[in-house]
């Protein structure tokens, strides 16, 4: 079992869940929370997330063991700024990719009609 499945089935019991509501509150299957909860198949991060939005889901202390197993609302806040800085530094990332993406191009180009010409003048 891993520690996430461990971790996964502690938080179920400390929010007063079977594995038969938690699959209803997931709109999932049972079996499959009685997989991830031993470990068979990796908890996908839509669940992980599902589990955040409902039940404050504390991502530090599910992925790595330290802190509480839920975040207080004023966690939560700092929680829900830091994902909006991470989207938005995502969305900077994304433009500079587009801006290198399109120089590259350019200069790809450039060294095609510069080889090309070289090819002509050659005797």
């Amino acid at each position: 079992m891993t520690q996430e499945a461990k971790r996964f089935k502690d938080f179920r019991k400390t929010i007063g869940l079977t594995q038969d509501q938690l699959a209803d509150a997931l709109g999932i299957k049972q079996d499959l929370i009685s997989r991830y909860e031993r470990g068979v198949y990796t908890i996908p991060l839509d669940i992980v997330k599902q589990l955040y939005f409902k039940y404050k889901l504390n991502y530090t202390w599910f992925f790595h063991g330290f802190g509480k197993q839920q975040v207080d609302e004023v966690a939560k806040a700092t929680i829900t700024t830091d994902l909006k800085e991470v989207l938005l530094e995502n969305n900077i990332l994304k433009e500079k990719l587009r801006v290198l993406e399109d120089r590259f191009e350019r200069l790809d180009a450039s060294i095609e009609k510069r080889l090309s010409n070289l090819e002509r003048l050659k005797p």
